[in-house]
């Protein structure tokens, strides 16, 4: 069975759809944080990817807080939201979208929030 990445297309669509919210988002941002978000960007991309990949424990989860340690909850939340309503927008069944959310959510939540880099 394919992964949950692979049903959306892979990391090639994760990290257009991540460069696409901030594009939408980057209005908000002052020159100050526009460096900031740029990481934010990358660091989010890897972790959308790595949420939906197929990884085998502990490597899932060791790799997880790594990643998590330099994303914004904020702005990934705002992105998650942003995902659901471009998966669906573009087609793809609720059910898939929601069960994309809530792998990604869950994973995120499951990392310490207290390495969490706020931007």
């Amino acid at each position: 069975m394919a992964t949950l990445l692979d049903q959306v297309g892979g990391s090639r669509f994760v990290n257009d759809t991540v460069a696409e919210f901030y594009g939408a988002v980057a209005q908000h941002f002052c020159d100050v944080d526009t460096a900031d978000h740029r990481k934010q960007q990358s660091r989010q991309a890897q972790f959308l990817s790595h949420a939906l990949s197929e990884t085998p424990e502990p490597v899932r989860s060791s790799r997880a807080s790594f990643l998590a340690r330099g994303v914004n909850p904020t702005l990934f939340e705002a992105l998650l939201e942003f995902l659901e309503a471009r998966l669906t927008e573009l087609g793809f069944s609720c059910q898939l979208s929601s069960a994309l959310v809530e792998s990604a959510s869950t994973l995120y939540s499951d990392c310490d929030p207290e390495m969490a880099i706020a931007c």
